[in-house]
This record gives C-alpha cells, structure tokens and sequence, in this order.
C-alpha cells in the first residue's frame, strides 16, 4: 500500500519531534541520564512532548528571519545581559533545555551540562543546512570563533562520547556538499550582508528528517517526491511512502494529526541595527 502526504516545515518539525522523543537513546537518557536540549523550532515540539506544553519564554535563538539572519528577542536580550565580552558560550550560555531523569532542571551554563554529561546521555540540536548525503550544518556567528555554541558541543563529545541527534526537515536541503557550503560560508569575510554574518560548522551526530521519522515510527519506505507551495504551504515537502497496510494506515492518520500544527509566537527585532550589526546569536 502506498500514501502521499504534504507536508509543510512545521508539519514535518512535529513529526520529526515525535520521531526522537521515541529514539531508544532518548528515552533511557529521559529515565536514568541527561538530555541536553538547544532551543529552536527544530526542538521546540520536543519539548512538548516531553513536558506536555510549549515552553515559556526564549523558544528559539537564531532566526533566519524575512529580513536576514538575527536573533529572537528574547535571545538578544539574554545575549544582552551577559555583558560586554561574553562570548564564551561554555560559561555565559544558559537558555539549553536541561533534563535529568526526565525533570527539567534550573538554568545552568552549557560548560556545567558538558562536564556532567556520559555516553548514555544525549545532546539535542536544531541544524541549518542539510546535503543529498545525509550530512548537517549549523550555522553561528559568535566573533569568538571556534563553531559557536555548537563547536563547544562538538570539542566535549569527542571526550564524553555522549549521542548528538540533529533533527532537520528538508525543508533545508541545499544542492552542495555540507563542506563546500562551510568553505563559502564565514563571517570573518564578508562585507555586506542582510542580517549578522554567519559561518557553517559541519556536524556529527545522527541525522533524523522526515524520512528517517516516518521509518522510526512506522517503518514505511518515504520518498520525497517534490517540493514548495504556496498559500501558507511554502517550503512543503510532498512524500510518498509503502509498507503494509496497517503501516502505512497508521503513518497517514498520524500526519494528519500534524495538519496545522503551528510554532509559538516569534518576537523577532524591529530595529535595522539588530539585523546590520555584530551582535553574536
């Protein structure tokens, strides 16, 4: 038996969510470890299903916003607040979704959720670029250098050995390589650009999009067999997927579920200056 569904980023950010909130490493990093969890709309219905509501407050970070690349603003305030020259993302950065056994913790400095973190515990993060060979960018754009908050991630699992799950729609596919991208990318050198210029970090970890969900959770076949939309629709992704019947049954009436589903509100900067300026995010 075979489906068609579309689905638009939102759609597909909530099926992806519900795809790693089930992942075996997650659920035993909710029962007996950490799961470490980078605000975004990537995350945000993660959240959801592990707290059963949409949290308060700061939801997301960077933005790639109508006008350009920014901040919510809830992240330029927190950013705001750390003070001229904090920029180590290790001790001033304290918006990660921070579980333990399944209870969310206190805001705590990313360094401190690092240091505590073992093989079984899993770190999760919204990324930006995706390539036709599975592989994953986040962009950042902390003058500090080093990858941001993400390359900081990337230093301490090499040590802690901790799992990365990076869930992205392909909504962020890109026709180059991950690694030509980061090449071409980097604000360091670019002149002029709509919004705070960013560089790419390529990253690894596990991979989860719309196709990866639907076979995790109901072990159909996907194919993505075209893209885009209007009226509301833009960015859709249109997906074709066969298994059995009670497979793929189960799969259409779960995406229809996901029909409508919709982000927190986005607070993002009014101010030229928050999109033409040198501001990390």
């Amino acid at each position: 038996m075979q489906a068609e569904v579309v689905l638009t980023p939102t759609e597909s950010k909530k099926l992806i969510a519900k795809a790693v909130f089930n992942m075996p490493e997650v659920q035993e990093a909710l029962k007996n470890g950490i799961v470490a969890i980078h605000p975004s709309s990537s995350t945000v219905f993660l959240y959801q299903e592990i707290m059963g509501n949409m949290p308060q407050g700061l939801w997301v970070c960077g933005v790639i916003g109508e006008k350009g690349l920014c901040g919510s603003n809830e992240a330029v305030e927190m950013i705001k607040s750390r003070g001229p020259g904090a920029h180590n993302p290790l001790e001033v950065s304290k918006e990660t979704w921070f579980f333990k056994k399944g209870i969310l913790q206190e805001s705590t400095a990313l360094g401190e959720i690092l240091e505590q973190m073992t093989e079984r515990d899993v770190y999760i993060k919204g990324s930006n670029a995706l390539d036709s060979h599975g592989n994953v960018g986040v962009l950042f754009a902390n003058p500090a250098g080093g990858g941001g908050t993400i390359g900081k991630v990337m230093v301490a699992k090499r040590t802690k050995n901790f799992h990365v799950i990076l869930p992205i729609g392909m909504e962020k596919l890109i026709p180059v390589t991950i690694e030509k991208a980061s090449h071409a990318a980097g604000f360091k050198k670019v002149g002029s650009a709509m919004g705070i210029p960013s560089g790419l970090i390529p990253v690894s970890g596990k991979k989860i999009d719309e196709i990866d969900a639907l076979f995790r959770l109901f072990g159909v076949e996907a194919t993505p067999i075209a893209a885009g939309g209007l009226s509301g629709a833009e960015g859709s992704v249109v997906i074709a997927f066969e298994g059995s019947d009670e497979q793929v049954k189960n799969a259409f009436e779960m995406l229809k579920s996901t029909k409508g589903a919709q982000l927190p509100a986005l607070n993002l900067p009014e101010s030229p200056d928050a999109y033409y300026s040198t501001l990390s995010i």
